[in-house]
């Protein structure tokens, strides 16, 4: 019974070997797929989920990005299904020791390349998806730095100082605009990327039955399509965006520009770029703010949630819990213009 189970044992190896030494003289890789041998295929694979709406194109150009860069450098010459956990440690490793780059960097590279490897799983490349790095204290999400009253007061003025005091009509035109940018911003609860990607042709003034009005915009945004109601502040700043561009196209965005440098520098001069706690401001603290007030104001936690494309259990997980009382005292009002 050993000889017969020897027997075929050694024919499986040998017709195995011959196997192997037929694709190697094809030129076929007899371990599989290289990861470089299908990012251009994963690209394409890319691009029709653009085109068919399924993907953002600007995901797929980060993707690409990524991919194409230190990621590809690093991962290039491994077979697919020696991408595994422990080679995704060693790649976490390098990063931090060699590039010293930041813990959200990894997250993000990692990320790409889990996408690479789900479409190969799909394409049967590989049987199985490597575990993950585990997630870093960092992957618990705090509540974005957002401003107080006073704070919004305050930098509002200090905006309005600067657009009074620049020099020549192109930099008073950019602060303008950057002024009107934080307010839609802080009066819609909109994300970075959907407020530049507005047109004059989504939003338009609406009349409530009081006589009030509210800017209503359709956001094509990180959850699809959804219709934004946005507060007077949104309404004012609408209203001079057009005026400045009285012939402006349907599709032509409200906001061509990106305003980083020029955020950057008015946050120093209002000394605001560090909340007191010493988490940095950015863009992305005027959604905060948004959020934040409407939750001061008792505004219902699913009606925030819709405005901002989002989850009821997101805004009650990383906002609605930092609630204190003296934050729901009767001196909160409306935001000013």
């Amino acid at each position: 019974m050993k000889e017969i189970k020897f027997e075929t044992a050694k024919e499986i190896a040998q017709d195995w070997y011959f196997e192997l030494r037929g694709k190697q003289k094809e030129g076929i890789p007899v371990h599989g797929k290289k990861f470089k041998d299908v990012l251009e295929e994963f690209f394409e694979h890319q691009n029709l989920q653009v085109k068919s709406g399924e993907m953002k194109k600007g995901n797929a150009v980060d993707y690409e990005r990524r991919l194409k860069g230190k990621l590809g450098t690093y991962f290039n010459d491994y077979y697919l299904q020696d991408i595994t956990l422990q080679s995704l440690n060693e790649f976490k490793v390098h990063r931090i020791s060699k590039d010293n780059v930041r813990h959200t960097t990894i997250k993000h590279d990692i990320g790409s390349i889990t996408q690479v490897l789900k479409y190969c799983k799909d394409q049967k490349y590989i049987t199985n998806l490597p575990e993950t790095p585990k997630k870093s204290k960092k992957d618990d999400k705090k509540p974005r730095p957002y401003f107080s009253l006073d704070e919004w007061k305050h930098l509002l003025s200090v905006s309005k100082e600067r657009i009074e005091s620049g020099r020549g009509i192109r930099v008073k035109r950019l602060r303008e605009q950057l002024h009107d940018f934080i307010l839609i911003m802080v009066h819609t609860g909109c994300r970075v990327d959907e407020v530049y990607g507005m047109t004059f042709g989504c939003a338009r003034i609406y009349k409530k039955k009081g006589g009030d009005r509210e800017l209503r915009i359709s956001v094509d945004g990180k959850t699809g399509v959804r219709e934004v109601r946005g507060m007077i502040g949104a309404v004012s700043a609408y209203e001079r965006i057009c005026k400045r561009s009285p012939k402006h196209k349907q599709v032509d965005l409200l906001f061509p520009v990106r305003y980083g440098d020029g955020l950057n520098n008015l946050l120093d001069k209002a000394d605001l770029k560090k909340d007191k706690y010493g988490r940095v401001r950015n863009a992305k603290s005027f959604r905060a703010t948004y959020i934040m007030y409407r939750l001061m104001k008792n505004v219902p936690i699913k009606s925030i949630a819709l405005n901002c494309g989002n989850d009821s259990a997101v805004i009650d997980k990383y906002y609605a819990k930092y609630l204190t009382s003296n934050m729901l005292d009767d001196s909160i009002t409306d935001l000013p213009e």
